[in-house]
């Protein structure tokens, strides 16, 4: 199971970071690493590079799509397919500054929808692991 946080980045930082995005990795992964004593830098720092997402809006886009999909479950703000024919096990927590996607596969069925919000950055701190939405989809 892989575990990737999906951030919304401010068009001028995705402008910048595009073609090499190691440095907006590395400068997310020291902010979730942050030390307490120094979470203040990390907020501010965290809202410098992040835009907000519209989560009200990605849940009713995700359920509209997926409702009819016997797989599918919801709960709150929690979007889950179990697709036993696919393997696929993938739960996609949806956050006003974050998305959260944990999947046992290496495509899941909620990237397509997220495509059409611009400028995601994927990061899997604990694989070390990062990339843009786009750069998959193609």
């Amino acid at each position: 199971m892989r575990r990737f946080y999906i951030f919304k980045i401010k068009k001028e930082y995705a402008m910048i970071t595009k073609k090499n995005p190691y440095h907006l990795y590395r400068t997310l992964e020291q902010i979730y690493y942050i030390d307490r004593n120094e979470i203040h830098l990390g907020i501010e720092m965290f809202t410098r590079i992040i835009d907000v997402l519209n989560p009200k809006q990605i849940d009713i886009d995700l359920f509209k799509k997926y409702k009819e999909n016997y797989f599918y479950t919801k709960y709150r703000n929690v979007h889950q397919i179990y697709d036993i024919y696919r393997q696929e096990k993938t739960k996609l927590t949806v956050n006003r500054t974050y998305l959260e996607l944990e999947s046992s596969i290496l495509r899941p069925s909620f990237l397509k929808e997220l495509e059409n919000i611009n400028d995601l950055f994927f990061c899997d701190f604990e694989n070390k692991d990062f990339f843009w939405l786009e750069k998959v989809m193609i």
